[in-house]
């Protein structure tokens, strides 16, 4: 096989980098506050003024809110794509797993999704789940399920879900 590991692990790797994104981040606003504690222990009344002012405008430059965000999209894709293939796992047919995954992605009361150009990209994906979990693994199969995925992904950052 030519891919090394199935879509679900390389998302899983991404949420990895991005926890330990948040930890770097987060150890160098750590350092600031070790940093900053130590000047303000001699520091007069304007002294500790100016050093709060600076050291809040270095904090916001250390990235640690979109450090948080970037692990939030992280942890809400491994999740999406771990649902998505628990659905296609419980399911015996492309149109069980087709209406289960407009529930899921789409917020489809019904089942339906909302429009035609949903429905194909749904009934893409719960093909190339069945695929995969009827005739195993293979390049293949991941490769249409990265496809089908990538294309729901596009529909749902339309629709700002994403």
């Amino acid at each position: 096989m030519n891919n090394e590991e199935h879509l679900i692990h390389e998302i899983k790797r991404e949420l990895d980098w991005a926890v330990e994104e948040v930890k770097r981040t987060e150890a160098k606003v750590m350092q600031l506050e070790i940093d900053f504690n130590k000047k303000l222990e001699n520091a007069d009344k304007n002294e500790v003024v100016r050093l709060m002012d600076e050291k809040e405008a270095l904090q916001e430059k250390t990235g640690l809110n979109e450090a948080y965000n970037l692990q939030r999209r992280a942890a809400k894709r491994f999740y999406m794509i771990s649902h998505v293939y628990d659905i296609a796992s419980t399911h015996k047919s492309s149109d069980t797993i087709r209406e289960e995954l407009s529930k899921f992605l789409y917020r489809a009361i019904d089942g339906v999704a909302e429009n035609a150009d949903q429905r194909d990209k749904l009934l893409e994906m719960a093909e190339a789940l069945m695929t995969y979990f009827n005739d195993g693994y293979s390049d293949e199969a991941d490769e249409a399920i990265r496809e089908a995925w990538q294309n729901i992904e596009e529909t749902l950052r339309g629709l700002g879900r994403h």
